[in-house]
């Protein structure tokens, strides 16, 4: 009599495991939403009004190939250069200055621009709404032979003679180059 009984209560306790594993393997329904803002568990930094006086006019050097993710993540640096001058009161003159590898920044939004699930040309758009200049190198242009209609949004002024040279001469203007 009592081997049925132990049978059955170990029966009854696989069940319970498997329930156990399945209920595991369940997603949680209970899981932030994917624009839910995550908590680092810090509080964010308080900065004074004054804290980002002379970095208003700041100028990014983009030459090295890179994918949409690469890409991506520039331009998010960029965004929240812009986000925390913004939050003290002061307003960026930021511009992206492309040459070498860099102009692919450009001919890859072109490619992606049709796609549904392709994000650098909305990113680009977001930015030139922002303010953000867009510069392109002629000598990179001609030396690679790149058509000008292969760029996103790409209008005859924002081109340049030379990158190099343009990040120098805007660095005496009193921009900070930013090279990621």
């Amino acid at each position: 009599m009592l081997k049925p009984v132990m049978l059955s209560f170990a029966i009854m306790l696989g069940s319970l495991a498997n329930l156990a594993i399945a209920e595991d393997a369940k997603p949680a329904e209970a899981a932030a939403p994917a624009d839910a803002k995550f908590d680092p568990g810090v509080p964010a930094p308080k900065v004074a009004d004054n804290y980002y006086d002379g970095a208003e006019k700041v100028v990014v050097h983009v030459s090295m190939d890179g994918d949409e993710k690469k890409y991506m993540g520039i331009l998010g640096n960029v965004s929240n250069y812009i986000k925390a001058l913004d939050a003290t009161g002061k307003k960026t003159e930021a511009i992206i200055v492309m040459n070498g590898d860099g102009v692919n920044l450009l001919r890859q939004a072109k490619e992606v621009e049709m796609n549904a699930d392709a994000k650098l040309p909305g990113k680009i758009t977001e930015l030139k709404e922002k303010g953000v200049k867009f510069d392109v190198c002629y000598n990179t242009l001609a030396g690679r032979k790149i058509k000008f209609e292969e760029l996103y949004d790409a209008k005859p002024e924002d081109v340049i003679p030379s990158g190099v040279a343009e990040v120098g001469r805007l660095e005496s203007q009193g921009y900070r180059l930013l090279k990621p």
